[in-house]
């Protein structure tokens, strides 16, 4: 374990510019920003001030009393325990706190609301502490997690570079009568023999009609000669995500396949070109749609050409899920991928080539180059 005390007091500032008494940690991504490790279960609260707090059971204290020389440990024997540790130490908390900071008597703490943070805990975390308001942690978080320093980007290249790994297993795969479920597999294998821990999306692989899901799975009939197959990668190294996705075509692509794989290289050429500091995710999408409307396929587009990644798939910008971020300005250190959303033409196949890039101060930085070259001989 490895606390970054210099995240946590940049958090808790954050906090006291906007009267919160506390964080409660209970997502993986935020726990591993703040602890360098992972856990099943992680728990861990952050007050606005003095040391951060580990809430584990009572197994794990010696462990985790060993790796944090400053802070506390609570720990619990039961469920039941640990809500009552928890509900006591944030009425001390509030205790010490500004009374200005209440807001018809009740204090703020904050909670990531995203998709690894399971509801019924913010439910159940309510019920339990009625005399606080409950908030999203992201006005505090994101402005901090957005921008990525050196060894958060050693670990998505890596994790970029594993990828690909799996990506060339894909392909050598990728011939008539494989299936899916083969293709994954193998890929599978060759990320994590390569360091990968896991994937943080289902791997996609689609065939022929079925490459137009914006978010597929693992077509259930084996790929035929001249179908369009696309395969989305989605490794972590140590929870940082990587975000690689291919179109191909099993032998010569007709005239309607070769002008789609046209159409997104081009797309990825404006955009990329585009890409810099100040710049929002509408900026880009509108560069996309010059592109497709050029090529007579601006009624198939589908507007999100691009989102935040980290130890988050989808982090700010994340404008297919929250459209105000369309307006959000790119900003140096962001790590954000180009090639989200399918050019589908319903009915008949969809591409799509995804990258990971850091938007550096003169324009994009690609974490790890890898080659389009859709054409699988038959």
């Amino acid at each position: 374990m490895k606390v970054r005390f210099d995240r946590i007091a940049r958090i808790q500032a954050a906090m006291r510019e906007r009267g919160w008494i506390a964080i409660v940690i209970l997502n993986h991504d935020d726990y591993r920003y703040l602890f360098g490790t992972d856990r099943t279960q992680p728990r861990a609260l952050i007050p606005f001030q003095g040391p951060p707090e580990l809430i584990a059971f009572t197994g794990e204290e010696p462990e985790l009393r060993a790796s944090l020389a400053e802070g506390k440990v609570r720990v619990f024997g039961s469920v039941g325990g640990q809500i009552h540790d928890v509900v006591g130490r944030l009425r001390e908390i509030a205790a010490a706190a500004p009374a200005a900071w209440a807001s018809d008597g009740r204090f703020k703490v904050g909670l990531q609301m995203w998709f690894g943070t399971p509801a019924f805990l913010v439910d159940l975390f309510r019920q339990v502490n009625p005399e606080v308001e409950v908030v999203s942690s992201d006005p505090v978080m994101d402005p901090l997690r957005t921008i990525k320093e050196a060894d958060e980007l050693a670990l998505m290249t890596e994790a970029q570079r594993i990828a690909g790994l799996g990506m060339d297993r894909a392909r050598e795969l990728l011939r008539p009568g494989a299936t899916a479920h083969q293709i994954a597999t193998e890929a599978t294998y060759a990320m994590m023999r390569a360091g990968a821990e896991g994937t943080s999306t289902p791997i996609y692989v689609n065939f022929g009609v079925e490459t137009c899901m914006l978010h597929g799975r693992l077509s259930p009939e084996p790929v035929e000669p001249g179908q369009l197959a696309l395969i989305d990668l989605t490794p972590q190294v140590d929870g940082y995500c990587a975000n690689l996705a291919r179109t191909f075509v099993v032998g010569e692509p007709d005239a309607r396949q070769a002008e789609l794989i046209a159409t997104y290289r081009e797309i990825v050429v404006a955009v990329r070109a585009g890409m810099r500091p100040g710049v929002t995710t509408s900026d880009l999408d509108g560069m996309a749609k010059g592109v497709c409307v050029a090529h007579g396929f601006g009624d198939y587009q589908v507007y999100g050409i691009g989102h935040g990644i980290g130890l988050r798939f989808e982090e700010p910008p994340a404008s297919t899920i929250i459209p105000p971020h369309k307006n959000l300005p790119l900003a140096e250190g962001m790590t954000v991928t180009i090639g989200h959303p399918v050019l589908a033409i319903p009915g008949f196949g969809g591409v799509r080539f995804e990258d990971v890039y850091r938007v550096g101060a003169s324009g994009p930085e690609i974490l790890f180059d890898y080659p389009i070259e859709p054409i699988i001989p038959a």
